[in-house]
């Protein structure tokens, strides 16, 4: 098992259908799948009524986990750069939370944007510059008050956008999140243009290590919902992957504070979004 592995949901190469295996039909696929989906949709519905149940456990952990956990700064400027290469070049934006502001890295160029930005000058040779608007605390519905004002009208070819820990610590309902992605995607291209997006994956917040038993657990109901209520928003709007954990975070990935990704973590991260948004922008 790799750490911090990520998945994506988005365009995929088109492949010839195939035959069932000798035994198996179609039908038979298509139930299986379907029983899967309905069982994974049923825990999810236990998850999130089991966290409404244990809320006033989770204020309470969370309440004390706050007060025990260092804070941690954000990176050090410039939140932006440029990286470079030959021909048109590609103007990356990332809009999120503390992760995206740096929190964990020392300097902004050890983070997950730069760091995409890096790999798709090196995949494709072409000049690549990028900027970060981000805050400590954010969830998806603050930042379209307070994150999209600020995002200059400057063309830019992908848009970034992570959101989620936050949103699984204050409760917001999956239906509302997946609502808030959409209008920040909606937001962000009125502001930079038709760009490519990658909205990143929900971080587990069952593999954190700052966090005590059982609120991990409370609160990894709760990402793995708002996961599951994004999944879906690439066959909504046009140029959109979404990323997903394909297995958790080993303790080795997490800053001191134990909450946020350390620099290894955001070099991880950034080859990942990355990889997602080459063949949007390539």
């Amino acid at each position: 098992m790799q750490p911090w592995r990520r998945d994506c949901i988005g365009p995929v190469p088109f492949r010839a259908p195939t035959a069932p295996p000798i035994g198996r039909s179609a039908a038979g696929d298509r139930r299986t799948e379907c029983f899967r989906s309905k069982t994974s949709d049923a825990r999810l519905a236990v998850g999130l009524a089991a966290s409404f149940a244990l809320l006033p456990l989770a204020w309470a952990q969370g309440a004390a986990t706050r007060r025990r956990v260092a804070r941690l700064p954000s990176a050090s400027p410039p939140h932006r750069g440029e990286v470079p290469g030959l021909g048109a070049p590609i103007r990356v934006l990332a809009i999120g939370e503390s992760s995206i502001s740096g929190v964990g890295v020392s300097c902004s160029t050890q983070s997950m944007t730069a760091v995409t930005a890096r790999t798709l000058a090196r995949r494709t040779g072409r000049p690549v510059s990028w900027r970060v608007h981000g805050f400590s605390g954010a969830t998806a519905r603050q930042a379209m008050k307070q994150l999209m004002p600020r995002i200059a009208r400057e063309p830019a070819d992908l848009v970034i956008i992570a959101f989620g820990i936050n949103d699984a610590t204050s409760y917001r309902s999956p239906s509302a999140f997946a609502d808030d992605l959409v209008a920040l995607v909606t937001a962000a291209r009125q502001r930079v243009g038709e760009a490519a997006v990658v909205i990143a994956g929900v971080a587990p917040l069952t593999s954190f290590p700052a966090l005590p038993w059982p609120l991990r657990t409370i609160l990894g109901w709760r990402t793995a919902a708002l996961q599951a209520a994004a999944d879906p928003l690439a066959a909504r709007m046009p140029k959109v992957a979404v990323e997903r954990f394909a297995a958790p975070p080993g303790p080795e990935l997490f800053a001191e504070d134990g909450f946020h990704p350390n620099p290894r973590a955001h070099a991880l991260w950034g080859e990942k979004i990355a990889a997602l948004a080459l063949p949007l922008v390539a």
